[in-house]
């Protein structure tokens, strides 16, 4: 049996691809670091009932459906492998960026 954290997970994952929106673009519109949503998405944390509200509310969604299993929802295999590839290779290019203006605009400040 799949447990609530799971479905939580993969309707998390179907409503943000619903709603077209990026890992990093889901997290900074709550408030939390780029990877945050990955890390909900692969298991590592599990967010507040405020934090579960705003995904919902971006989402576009009632908060409890976040946690109601439906069948058949899973993406192909291939297809959430591009999915999880391209949320990641997203999130390093930020933080890549992010890094390199700050040390650029560290060493004109200097």
């Amino acid at each position: 049996m799949e447990g609530l954290r799971q479905v939580f997970i993969a309707n998390l994952k179907r409503y943000r691809k619903q709603n077209h929106i990026r890992q990093l673009d889901l997290a900074m519109e709550i408030g939390k670091s780029a990877n945050y949503i990955n890390s909900i998405e692969n298991g590592k944390y599990f967010p507040s009932p405020e934090t579960i509200e705003k995904i919902a509310e971006i989402l576009k969604v009632e908060p409890a459906s976040l946690f109601q299993k439906e069948d058949n929802v899973k993406l192909p295999p291939k297809e959430e492998l591009v999915n999880r590839v391209y949320d990641k290779v997203i999130v390093s290019l930020t933080d890549l960026i992010r890094t390199t203006v700050n040390s650029e605009l560290d060493t004109s400040a200097s």
